[in-house]
């Protein structure tokens, strides 16, 4: 079993090695600005994150702090509102059992509003099938019309926006 394990862990050194794993992770590192760790871990979304938190930076934006409605603080509140604990009926260690308890409920969900996803049929397909994926080509999309929070006009009213008619590229096209 020694043997074989470490049989394994040569492999896999010897893998990443080939595929120079460490030189280009270091590089996506030095240009996104995060944690190398976390480019190892192959955290894609807080490298993208952080690169636009350095373009932001550097034209001199004030970035909004991130708000998320699933925050512990936010679950603990409203349980002491609908559960009156402002008049002592509950102590403040339980609510935060509960809290900690509730987060893995929220991970069966949706990973993203709005998406159709249709269960696949049974059977032989002789004709074409039809994917769409717009994950990849939503960048191609705000690069080509120039979408940005710096570019687009946003009506009070809340009617939808024009595309841009500027000619100076936004902070997120140019990234």
């Amino acid at each position: 079993m020694i043997e074989y394990g470490e049989t394994d862990a040569w492999l896999s050194m010897e893998l990443m090695f080939h595929l120079i794993v460490l030189p280009l992770t270091r590089q996506l590192t030095n240009i996104s600005g995060n944690l190398w760790g976390k480019t190892l871990q192959g955290a894609r979304a807080q490298r993208v994150e952080y690169l636009l938190l350095h373009a932001f930076h550097a034209k001199k934006y004030i970035v909004p702090d991130k708000f998320s409605p699933h925050t512990k603080e936010t679950k603990v509140l409203k349980r002491r509102i609908t559960h009156g604990v402002e008049d002592g009926n509950r102590d403040d260690v339980n609510l935060e059992e509960e809290a900690h308890n509730d987060r893995g409920k929220d991970k069966k969900g949706p990973a993203y509003a709005g998406e159709l996803v249709l269960e696949p049929k049974r059977g032989l397909y002789d004709k074409y099938v039809l994917l769409l994926d717009f994950n990849s080509l939503y960048p191609s999309i705000i690069q080509e019309y120039n979408i940005c929070f710096t570019t687009v006009e946003r009506f009070p009213d809340g009617l939808v926006p024009c595309l841009p008619s500027s000619k100076t590229v936004g902070v997120l096209p140019e990234v």
